[in-house]
């Protein structure tokens, strides 16, 4: 029999320290073009500033999305522009914005703003020549910018931007975002998706929204009760089962998230996100940045329930890799723990990923309900 088993939480707030993040280049809101400007950066204007990321696609485990917007995640007001919908022509991939993804927005407090891909060319990459594949996609700026231009000016929460966004723009959007398809298609000859899946689509996604105002409109408790009784089924991961949750906000809307692995340690629940690498010995860094990114939004509920009963937890990330001599935890490891650790393994680490398990260190140690392994990816 398959074990059947729902996590519910509440989120007041988040507070979240980044210290794997860089310094962002600058760019002048006159001079920002979005095809043209760098994945992830801060725009400024005459009167304030804004930390901005981009998505290729949207599609979250595509080109690392969450990491870069862990890098703007110290900033004060953030952006993240999203194409609503990325069709690299039949022979390709077609990937749809997610009603998740905008969940992971809202409760993070990031304004979204939507984009749509304008101009495509068809591809002249080897191999690709006889297929119905796109390349050198092309968003349109002028639509990106006026978004962002009234986010500068907009003075009300992420949540209230990102719920207008949706309720009052995202079907016209994401009708121009088919439209601008359709003539590519005919400038390209390239033969892309056909487009009643598309139209079904919109409906789920307006569907899903509509039930969240719903919800959000409702009493905490009585959303609560909705919520108690939904249970999904449990996949099992080799470290542990694979969860599903319900998270309730101050303002009683509820968000169905999905975390990486969850097991039991000490009565305690843990939320784990694993990053592996068999060829380093360290995950590359947008890697355990889009680790970390996940693990913000856990670390910050106020309470977690199973069944309706409180549960203690945590979160942590597991981080292995090649060749690793033992294994460290933070923020239990004493300074001097780390400084054997990285000397068992000065042949080991690169001079780049000693200073990244430095930094690791100290997110840990900054932020809590949060544990870092780093460790030999022969552990279980």
């Amino acid at each position: 029999m398959v074990e059947i088993i729902h996590f519910t939480g509440f989120i007041k707030g988040v507070t979240y320290k980044t210290c794997l993040g860089e310094k962002l280049n600058e760019i002048n809101i006159d001079s920002f073009d979005v095809n043209q400007a760098s994945s992830y950066g801060l725009i400024k204007s005459s009167i304030t500033e804004i930390a901005y990321s981009k998505w290729v696609s949207p599609k979250r485990t595509r080109s690392y999305p969450f990491a870069r917007i862990y890098t703007t995640y110290n900033s004060s007001k953030i952006i993240t522009i999203i194409p609503v919908i990325k069709d690299e022509g039949k022979d390709g991939d077609r990937d749809v914005i997610q009603y998740s993804t905008i969940s992971w927005m809202n409760l993070l407090n990031i304004y979204i703003v939507l984009a749509y891909y304008e101009t495509a060319q068809k591809s002249s990459k080897k191999g690709q020549l006889t297929k119905d594949k796109l390349s050198n996609q092309k968003f349109n700026d002028e639509f990106v910018k006026a978004q962002i231009n009234e986010i500068l000016a907009y003075r009300q929460s992420a949540l209230h931007w990102n719920k207008n966004l949706f309720e009052e723009r995202f079907s016209s959007i994401f009708e121009k975002a088919l439209n601008s398809y359709d003539s590519i298609a005919s400038q390209t000859g390239v033969v892309i998706h056909s487009r009643i899946s598309m139209d079904n689509y919109l409906q789920k996604i307006i569907f899903e929204f509509e039930e969240f105002k719903n919800i959000s409109l409702k009493g905490s408790q009585s959303a609560s009760k909705r919520e108690a009784m939904t249970c999904h089924k449990m996949e099992y991961l080799e470290d542990g089962l694979k969860a599903t949750f319900s998270i309730e906000n101050y303002l009683g809307g509820v968000y169905h998230l999905t975390a990486d692995e969850i097991f039991v340690y000490n009565n305690d629940y843990i939320i784990q996100e694993s990053k592996n690498s068999s060829k380093e010995s360290l995950p590359k860094l947008p890697d355990i940045q889009d680790g970390l990114f996940k693990l913000i939004l856990f670390s910050n509920l106020d309470s977690l329930r199973l069944n309706g009963e409180p549960v203690d937890f945590l979160t942590k990330l597991k981080l292995t890799g090649k060749n690793v001599v033992g294994s460290i935890i933070f923020p239990d490891a004493t300074v001097e723990e780390l400084d054997n650790f990285l000397q068992a393994n000065k042949t080991i680490f690169t001079k780049k990923q000693k200073q990244i398990i430095g930094k690791l260190a100290l997110e840990a140690e900054n932020n809590q309900k949060l544990k870092i392994q780093v460790s030999g990816n022969s552990k279980i």
